[in-house]
């Protein structure tokens, strides 16, 4: 090997990368967008949102939002960087308290990508906050206390953060879900890449450490899994698992064509066997198609439903600011001879069957299964989960184990994302709010509400012990 050829290469590549990482690291923390830019377009997004969010003062008040939204304005002094105009932006969203508002992070996470990042995601537990998933490097930490980071309380972080996190309502169970990505969210809070711990160890004992921090890409590529949204498992002939992860299988018509034939094979299978437990984990489940949710439910159901009360706008018409939205010809005129005014929404509420199924009577399946039935939910429980969760409660169908889900008998959503002209900024702000019709449900807040709480204990994290899981199958092995 020529090595008088080879230094040369070697110099070339590592200059490179360099050259790339400081371009980068350039693009991350310049004050490229104007002031006087950035306030005007600040502007737009709050008219825009003012204009069209269905489900905008339902937690936060029109006096809430205008004071909040006058504070950020006058923070703008300078000039300010991405990160910056991130938090300003995603921190206004984040005050409607709307699980469907938020800034996207795309932008920022693609500049983050061969930035060290904060190495560990975080796990509320009882007001307390544990390390959780990293590389295979730092398992030795997962499941410890940490008390600080950075000289800074745990609870004084995780307070500034949460002003620009979005949940639903008076949810907190959500939160361990948004902090899959912490990492992220302590770069917006604190953009550092030294990460100075203190925890308690396994002996209970206060220590300091100094983490490594691990490139963005690396974490997320680490902590990434790739789950089917369907699984079924029969542990025996008296217990049956139904895991849902995920109802975004019914958007596609031939993926939700085969969701439903596993459906139906579950069930046959569930009553040739006469299976007497049926547990169905929806833990995690954001969401997805209402179709599979539907289709679900009506193998729950002992006579027919109906899934939505309705559909309804804020807006009366879209010529105004239609052309922000990302894909604007999926943006339709709302037809006000066809709507009912109603929670100060103009609301879809009937069909003539070719359309909007989910307004007509839906007929449950004559198999439906009539054994008992147990549900394990969480704050991962939301959007259309929220829909099947609400239906069964007010059906009276199965009982809910685990914490409060983050989703509820509404949401507002819409699927759509705006850009926001001047900085490219993706902005998700709901165009409709759904509504079950379910008018018994008792609606809660901070979602719905398990009959049995079981909160997992720290150790899980570490052994990836499944308490809810268990306790359930030992529930029902000792009611044998």
């Amino acid at each position: 090997m020529n090595f008088k050829l080879l230094l040369p290469l070697l110099l070339l590549a590592i200059h490179t990368v360099f050259g790339q990482n400081t371009k980068t690291e350039n693009l991350l923390f310049e004050k490229s967008l104007k002031k006087d830019s950035v306030l005007a377009e600040f502007a737009e997004l709050y008219h825009l949102t003012n204009t069209i969010h269905p489900g905008q003062f339902l937690f936060c008040s029109k006096n809430e939002f205008d004071k909040t939204y006058l504070s950020l304005r006058k923070s703008i002094k300078t000039d300010l960087s991405i990160p910056e105009y991130y938090k300003v932006t995603a921190t206004l969203m984040a005050k409607i308290k709307d699980g469907h508002t938020a800034v996207d992070r795309t932008q920022i996470t693609t500049l983050l990508k061969e930035r060290p990042v904060f190495p560990f995601s975080i796990y509320k537990i009882k007001d307390k906050y544990y390390l959780d998933k990293s590389t295979i490097e730092n398992k030795d930490y997962t499941g410890l206390q940490v008390l600080k980071i950075n000289g800074k309380e745990m609870s004084s972080i995780v307070k500034e953060i949460q002003k620009f996190i979005h949940l639903e309502g008076r949810n907190e169970t959500g939160l361990n879900t948004r902090f899959k990505n912490f990492p992220f969210f302590y770069f917006i809070f604190n953009p550092t890449n030294k990460f100075e711990i203190e925890y308690l160890d396994h002996n209970n004992h206060k220590q300091k450490e100094e983490l490594q921090g691990i490139t963005f890409e690396t974490y997320t590529k680490n902590n990434t899994e790739k789950i089917d949204p369907l699984t079924t498992e029969f542990k025996t002939d008296n217990l049956a698992i139904l895991k849902f992860h995920s109802f975004e299988n019914g958007y596609n018509e031939n993926d939700r064509k085969i969701a439903e034939k596993q459906i139906d094979r579950f069930f046959k299978q569930l009553d040739s066997l006469n299976t007497k437990n049926l547990i169905i984990d929806l833990r995690n489940n954001g969401g997805g198609s209402a179709d599979i949710a539907s289709y679900l439910f009506s193998y729950l159901s002992g006579k027919p439903f109906y899934y939505l009360d309705y559909r309804g706008a804020k807006y009366n018409t879209v010529k105004e600011w239609k052309h922000y939205a990302q894909y604007p010809d999926y943006i339709e005129e709302i037809d006000l001879s066809e709507t009912k005014f109603k929670n100060g929404l103009h609301c879809y509420t009937e069909t003539d069957g070719t359309d909007d199924w989910w307004f007509e009577k839906q007929q449950n399946k004559p198999n439906y299964y009539k054994g008992k039935i147990s549900v394990l939910i969480n704050g991962g429980c939301f959007s259309t989960t929220g829909h099947l969760l609400a239906l069964m409660r007010e059906y009276k169908i199965g009982s809910f184990f685990g914490e409060y889900s983050q989703g509820s008998n509404y949401s507002n959503a819409g699927g759509q994302a705006f850009i926001l002209p001047y900085s490219k900024t993706l902005v998700w702000i709901p165009t409709f709010q759904y509504k079950m019709r379910t008018p018994n449900f008792q609606y809660d807040p901070k979602g719905i509400k398990p009959d049995v709480e079981i909160q997992i204990e720290p150790s899980d994290l570490k052994t990836k012990f499944d308490r809810p899981m268990d306790f359930l199958i030992k529930q029902i092995e000792q009611n044998k």
